[in-house]
């Protein structure tokens, strides 16, 4: 009798535990989903600014330092922009840095790369319970194409190249004279390789 109350006590402890973690993850997706939606419409708002232009002593005008200074990434919300991939079904905000409270809510920008000239780094993950935006990077082809918008317009990419990188080779986050954007995820099952693609202004 007392092993049969005790099995049917552990049973009902276990189903109990079980529901919880379920209700826990629905409920934690559900957060997740509301955050990114909330923050993608905050990327929407940003990019639609208007860009004031600052006149300098040689009549040209200047536009990249002011909109992407800290101050001002701080004043947006941190927000640099937005990526679309029609292909795969990406239409999602950047935030600048790719620590891992970052990576968990948008796609983050390398701060160390270009923000609208040169060489645009972004990351992402490809899966998890969190934002995983490139989980579908490894179905885009050559000449694909990557929307990249900020408040000082749209450049459009076209995939040039898509190759497995160390996680140590920095190599492809170098400047570039041309206008490139370059994508980064992790490698499923090898956490020492990471997928790189990379896309050049059409």
């Amino acid at each position: 009798m007392k092993k049969r109350a005790l099995r049917f006590f552990f049973s009902v402890f276990f189903s109990l535990i079980i529901v919880s973690c379920i209700t826990i993850a629905i409920y934690n997706c559900k957060i997740n989903r509301n955050n990114e939606r909330q923050l993608l419409s905050f990327a929407d708002s940003v990019v639609s600014e208007d860009v004031i232009e600052n006149k300098r002593n040689d009549d040209k005008y200047e536009t990249d330092n002011e909109t992407f200074s800290v101050e001002k990434l701080e004043a947006d919300n941190n927000i640099v922009g937005k990526i679309v991939i029609d292909k795969i079904d990406v239409n999602a905000p950047i935030l600048d840095g790719t620590d891992q409270e970052t990576l968990k809510i948008a796609v983050g920008h390398f701060s160390s790369s270009g923000y609208w000239k040169g060489n645009v780094c972004l990351a992402s993950h490809n899966r998890g319970s969190y934002a995983h935006y490139f989980e579908k990077i490894n179905k885009l082809n050559i000449g694909d194409e990557i929307k990249y918008q900020t408040k000082l317009g749209t450049r459009i990419y076209k995939v040039s190249q898509i190759k497995n990188i160390s996680e140590e080779d920095l190599s492809v986050l170098e400047n570039t004279k041309d206008n490139t954007i370059t994508l980064i995820t992790c490698v499923k099952s090898q956490p020492e390789l990471r997928l790189c693609v990379k896309g050049i202004e059409k």
